[in-house]
């Protein structure tokens, strides 16, 4: 017993430095740490109440197009649509309520338009054939283009109401604590669900894995990736409908840049480009990273735009960590384990 207490105190730092590269999640979990270390000295308003429900309420978007980018992540795709899915549901919320349908009504035709886009970008990709890739950035600009012809270039105002201001965040019957926060824990103990109990979960993480092995164990592969497609588009449209009502208004670029930070969300958070891997969680973090990182911009007044340059930064650092990673648990398994010695193994 003293002797594994011994080797638990007299852990080196470069078992801690490894243990942090082969967790992804785990070192960018530090730099957020650290970050808020830094933010805490620099500024008294960093560490307010008020200043850290604003990030809740900010992230909300990221995190949910994140949770449905790490599903599609896990099963070895990747959906560069999500951001323009988001931008037309939330036109499809702001026209439907403005033609005299009912909030309910234009709550399910944004969900609607979602995951119908999103059952287009799996048919393309599992039964066309086409890249995930190029399937998903078509959708891209079939979308972004259909919200700028519908809108005509001029945004759509005047379709709140005080029930959907309440939806929205923008009233706050419970306090600090705002529908879109509730929505978004719901949206994330129903992923982490899914992904740890349903059949589905554990069919996505073996066709990331490994597709052919998932084949001949009696998955249906295509089954399995149009539904995770779905699900991302279910995703977009809910965040549609969400940032249709914060901001009272929807622009003809409405959702733009989005996919970028919703990959770079689910990849901070440990989900693999590779396939295979990918949680709820992870998805928690990487939103919470960049919104943070945001916050902290804002905060120490520097220009928004650097704040692209902070995201794809923060997304290059988490992909090469991410493959350094790989590249180190590869090595691990090619090497045989240390020999026994000879009075141990007497003893035995």
């Amino acid at each position: 017993m003293a002797d594994m207490a011994t080797a638990r105190a007299t852990v080196s730092p470069r078992q801690v430095l490894q243990a942090v590269v082969t967790r992804p999640s785990a070192g960018v979990l530090l730099l957020l740490v650290v970050l808020c270390v830094v933010m805490s000295v620099v500024s008294s308003s960093f560490l307010t109440v008020d200043n850290w429900f604003n990030i809740a309420n900010q992230m909300v978007f990221v995190l949910l197009l994140a949770l449905g980018m790490t599903i599609v992540l896990i099963v070895g795709g990747i959906d560069l649509s999500v951001g323009s899915v988001m931008g037309l549901s939330a036109g499809v919320v702001a026209y439907s309520l403005n033609f005299g349908f009912t909030l309910a009504s234009a709550f399910f035709f944004a969900l609607l338009c979602g995951a119908f886009i999103g059952l287009i970008n799996g048919l393309m990709i599992t039964k066309v054939g086409l890249p995930d890739f190029i399937a998903t950035l078509a959708m891209l600009g079939v979308a972004r283009g259909l919200l700028f012809l519908w809108t005509n270039g001029v945004p759509f105002l005047g379709y709140m109401t005080p029930t959907y201001n309440t939806i929205a965040g923008l009233e706050r019957p419970f306090g600090y604590l705002t529908v879109p926060i509730i929505v978004a824990v719901a949206a994330v103990l129903a992923v982490a669900a899914v992904l740890k109990f349903a059949p589905f979960g554990r069919h996505a993480y073996a066709t990331g894995s490994n597709v052919d092995a998932a084949r001949l164990s009696g998955i249906s592969v295509a089954r399995v990736r149009i539904l995770a497609y779905v699900i991302s588009g279910l995703m977009a449209g809910l965040a549609g409908i969400l940032i249709a009502g914060r901001t009272t208004t929807v622009a003809p670029t409405t959702g733009v840049g989005y996919e970028v930070q919703a990959i770079a969300a689910a990849v901070i958070g440990g989900a693999a480009l590779a396939g295979g891997r990918g949680r709820a969680i992870g998805a928690v973090i990487g939103a919470l990273t960049l919104t943070v990182t945001t916050n902290a911009i804002n905060i120490a007044g520097v220009s928004g735009t650097w704040q692209l340059v902070v995201t794809g930064s923060v997304l290059l650092f988490a992909v090469v960590l991410d493959r350094v990673s790989e590249m180190l648990r590869e090595r691990s398994r090619h090497i045989p384990p240390p020999p026994v010695p000879a009075h141990a193994a007497a003893t035995a």
